[in-house]
């Protein structure tokens, strides 16, 4: 077994994630020594950490664990976003993965977190729902439609949603290989990246006072877009967006919640809301 140490946030640690990175999600050029600078530092709502494994010098896996705050049943928690939890090909089915994720249960509660609250894919949530007891919350929808999608309503009675304020809005907007692009209008500014095809993805919208002023805008031409989220606050009645059926998802998104305290809570999927914002896939 490989042996597993604390995360290497040094520009040598960043260089030898990267190339790890690189090796085990081919084709994701963003992931870089730039871009993990900035995953890694700078995060206000807490010092990102996370694990390694090392065979010899190599590094064969990595784990990353960034904090988070959220409104759980009306109270204001922090817990952690599972990040990039990869494992090089000649290690895995060795128990690494296991590994990382049990070790992580510990050191995040000795550091007072609450949660776990992240996204896995249809090959991934399986393992944690079964192996480790996640609950997958529900499966993400998919919309397209012209112009920006309909804003978010008031989210008072929701029993889960990511809280956001302008220093970690800022930290998040601040993607050196893809820089966010927005819309403003009617208070609201909506924030896009590109997604498959060259389609713009809304990855969240915010009142202007939680943005920075000098993002680039959209342009008036891109009228069609894609929203990934859940959301039962948006009215989409009057919208001009409609659901993507499942079959044309390359790799359809789950949320997923662990509870790091002893409650044991579980969440209603109609009385959530999580965003691309919320977990980076763009």
């Amino acid at each position: 077994m490989p042996e597993v140490r604390p995360l290497d946030l040094s520009p040598a640690g960043l260089e030898r994630t990267a190339k790890l990175l690189q090796v085990v999600f081919p084709g994701a050029d963003h992931l870089d020594p730039g871009y993990l600078d900035r995953l890694y530092h700078g995060n206000p709502e807490g010092e990102t950490f996370g694990l390694c494994a090392y065979e010899g010098d190599e590094l064969v896996g990595h784990y990353l664990m960034i904090p988070i705050r959220a409104r759980i049943f009306g109270a204001e928690e922090v817990g952690i976003w599972p990040f990039q939890l990869a494992t090089h090909p000649g290690y895995r089915l060795k128990g690494l993965f296991s590994r990382f994720v049990e070790d992580s249960f510990g050191i995040c509660r000795e550091r007072g977190y609450t949660f776990f609250a992240g996204v896995g894919n249809a090959n991934s949530t399986p393992i944690f729902v079964k192996k480790w007891g996640y609950q997958l919350v529900r499966q993400l929808d998919v919309r397209v439609g012209l112009g920006g999608a309909p804003p978010p309503g008031p989210d008072d009675d929701l029993d889960l949603v990511r809280l956001w304020r302008p220093e970690s809005v800022a930290w998040r907007c601040r993607h050196p290989g893809q820089p966010y692009r927005v819309t403003r209008s009617g208070g609201w500014v909506r924030l896009y990246a590109r997604g498959p095809w060259g389609l713009p993805v809304q990855v969240g919208a915010f009142p202007e006072a939680l943005v920075p002023a000098d993002l680039a805008s959209l342009g008036a031409g891109r009228v069609v877009r894609a929203w990934i989220g859940a959301d039962p606050t948006r009215d989409w009645s009057s919208s001009p967006y409609r659901d993507v059926p499942q079959r044309f998802w390359s790799s359809p998104l789950n949320l997923l919640f662990y509870d790091l305290t002893e409650q044991a809570r579980r969440f209603d999927p109609s009385r959530v809301r999580y965003e691309v914002f919320d977990f980076d896939a763009y």
